[in-house]
């Protein structure tokens, strides 16, 4: 909504050709935003669904994650980590979690989890994860001297139905094909400061 440039890497075929297969000729992008774990930042992120939180915003949540990386990625520095197959579990339970160690309020409840199939996805820069938004997921700590950026675009079929209400402070695009779910779709050439100025304050750090 600030940088009306980063269309040029959002909107790349490269890109756009990596969705196609999984969305179908008719994509939106939902959001893009970077995401930085500074050098010996203390908080985690806690095994979550992107699903969970965006559910009140998309009908249905097919969306899937682009996670680029701008700096390496791994272990050290607090990679992702993913728990394979799990996007096919549907919607299960959270539990709270504290605050002053994890960046999210709410975690998926331990008896869905089973971390010892979890994998690290460990990415040098330019390379790139995807990921649905029902996949489990979490991030650890940045206990290294390093910081840990990356990139993420996120998109979704335009059969999915984008509620406005719920969505005041956000704004979709349409990114290639054709709307089927009659959304609203901004203007990629001009920047969007109401809204900037709206989200203010309001930006959970993530992963």
């Amino acid at each position: 909504m600030a940088h009306p440039e980063l269309f040029d890497y959002l909107f790349h075929p490269a890109v756009l050709d990596l969705m196609e297969p999984l969305l179908g000729p008719n994509i939106a992008l939902f959001s893009s935003h970077a995401i930085c774990k500074p050098a010996l930042d203390g908080k985690r992120v806690p095994w979550h669904q992107d699903s969970f939180y965006w559910k009140h915003l998309l009908t249905p949540v097919n969306v899937v994650t682009v996670w680029l990386a701008i700096d390496a990625s791994d272990e050290d520095n607090g990679a992702m980590r993913v728990m394979p197959a799990t996007q096919f579990a549907g919607d299960v339970d959270y539990d709270d979690v504290d605050l002053t160690v994890n960046t999210f309020p709410k975690a998926i409840s331990k008896q869905f989890l089973n971390e010892a199939h979890a994998v690290t996805l460990c990415l040098q820069p330019n390379h790139a994860s995807l990921h649905t938004a029902a996949l489990f997921h979490c991030s650890e700590p940045n206990r290294s001297q390093r910081r840990r950026c990356g990139y993420t675009m996120r998109f979704m079929s335009t059969e999915v139905k984008y509620n406005t209400e719920a969505g005041f402070y956000h704004q979709i695009y349409l990114a290639r094909g054709k709307d089927i779910a009659g959304n609203v779709y901004g203007d990629p050439d001009k920047p969007r400061q109401d809204l900037i100025e709206a989200r203010l304050g309001r930006v959970r750090r993530g992963h």
